[in-house]
């Protein structure tokens, strides 16, 4: 998921993954019946992740511009070797 995060993160701003994750929804706007009740980032899982890398949201689309930091990233968090490369 955190991969994920970086793919998103490194969208141009327009595109709407992006605003899924750092654009507020407006109070008013409803999903669809049937779709997950849970935000996207609640999909991705960041209130787990995220502390364990001790950054904020707000410093993921700098640190995912650089692929290598990010994996490098991914991997100390999540001691996943799959995931490292």
């Amino acid at each position: 998921m955190l991969s994920m995060l970086g793919h998103m993160s490194r969208m141009p701003l327009s595109a709407d993954a992006y605003k899924a994750i750092y654009q507020d929804i407006p109070s008013d706007w409803r999903r669809r019946p049937g779709r997950p009740r849970q935000s996207p980032l609640a999909t991705i899982g960041l209130h787990r992740h995220l502390p364990k890398l001790d950054i904020g949201l707000d410093n993921v689309p700098e640190l995912a511009a650089d692929h290598v930091l990010w994996k490098g990233l991914i991997c100390g968090a999540t001691h996943q070797s799959s995931v490292c490369y």
